[in-house]
């Protein structure tokens, strides 16, 4: 009877663990509805979102802070499930999205699609992201598995150095055009900003696909977690779950790209913090890292409104300074 017990006390406290994180996300959703520029009671909040008067503090509510409240947590929900995944993937726990080139490959093809093609919305710019990411996914997979079949270091290898490229194509680009330089590089460091609501109308269901996908792969993932040779005596098919959980990170990334541009570090910090709270199995982990990264971004986005106030910062900013502290204490842990 003792191992009932314990499980059920183990599911109880993972339990207490989603629910916590789910308040903290609906906290954190609230703050991104009253703070910012001008302060908003929640009473003011719930009356512009359930009136619809017209009036100013209506309009600010409704067209500018719900759609960064909606987007900013499904960015990070995105971005975190695909870190567990990439880092699994690759074996790695430095790697990220960033390390497979996919948010390179986003911003190439967003300063592509507006200094060549001449698109100029945020909803074309968005649509570009989303193809470039995904077809950075297919290109880094492709290179990858060509050949001597596919690896998790060569993985790591090939997008490492298709995000060199990415970006100094990005660089060469931008410096020939200053004329479009300032109007990409706010959207190029990651933000929530000026976002229209339908971009999370949009990326909603690519989020929920790719999330699906991989929680279906839980268990190979985690036999993935061994050596190839441990994986496949316990009969995972290797190239199709790393096919398919690539799918999944493409997706995942390319939703998040394409919501809020290339929001750094983020799918680096949010496993380390999921695997601490609940574990290793993935069934555990991405709900975990979907939770912990959307209440991560939501409240980076909040910061970004007052670091540099009345200015209001870029989002990957506040996300690259949180990640590169994390990223130098995980290099000094290897290093000791």
């Amino acid at each position: 009877m003792a191992l009932p017990n314990r499980r059920s006390r183990l599911g109880a406290s993972k339990a207490t663990l989603y629910a916590g994180l789910i308040g903290l996300l609906a906290l954190s959703m609230l703050m991104s509805l009253t703070l910012g520029y001008k302060i908003y009671s929640l009473g003011q909040v719930f009356g512009a979102l359930f009136a619809h008067d017209g009036s100013e503090t209506a309009v600010v509510i409704t067209g500018l802070r719900l759609p960064r409240a909606l987007i900013a947590p499904l960015t990070g929900a995105a971005l975190g499930m695909a870190g567990v995944m990439v880092q699994t993937l690759s074996r790695n726990r430095i790697a990220s999205p960033d390390t497979l080139g996919l948010n390179g490959g986003a911003s190439l093809a967003v300063v592509v699609g507006s200094v060549v093609f001449g698109v100029q919305s945020l909803t074309g710019l968005s649509l570009a992201a989303a193809f470039g990411a995904f077809i950075t996914s297919i290109v880094v997979f492709g290179v990858a598995a060509s050949a001597g079949g596919l690896s998790p270091l060569k993985i790591v290898l090939v997008g490492v150095t298709f995000a060199s490229l990415s970006h100094a194509l990005v660089e060469v680009i931008l410096t020939s055009n200053e004329a479009q330089l300032q109007q990409l590089l706010f959207w190029l460091s990651g933000a929530f900003v000026d976002r229209p609501i339908g971009l999370f109308y949009n990326g909603l269901p690519v989020v929920l696909a790719g999330a699906v996908l991989g929680i279906g792969l839980s268990r190979a993932l985690d036999a993935l977690q061994a050596d190839d040779s441990t994986a496949a005596g316990l009969g995972v098919p290797l190239a199709a779950v790393r096919g398919l959980a690539f799918l999944a990170v493409a997706l995942l990334t390319g939703a998040a790209v394409s919501m809020a541009g290339p929001v750094a570090f983020v799918g680096l910090v949010v496993p380390h913090a999921a695997r601490r709270l609940v574990g290793l199995r993935h069934i555990h982990q991405l709900p975990a890292a979907a939770l912990f990264g959307a209440v991560y971004t939501t409240l980076a986005d909040v910061a970004a409104r007052f670091v540099i106030y009345p200015v209001e910062a870029p989002v990957g900013a506040i996300t690259a300074v949180v990640g590169a502290v994390v990223l130098l204490v995980l290099l000094a842990r290897r290093a000791a």
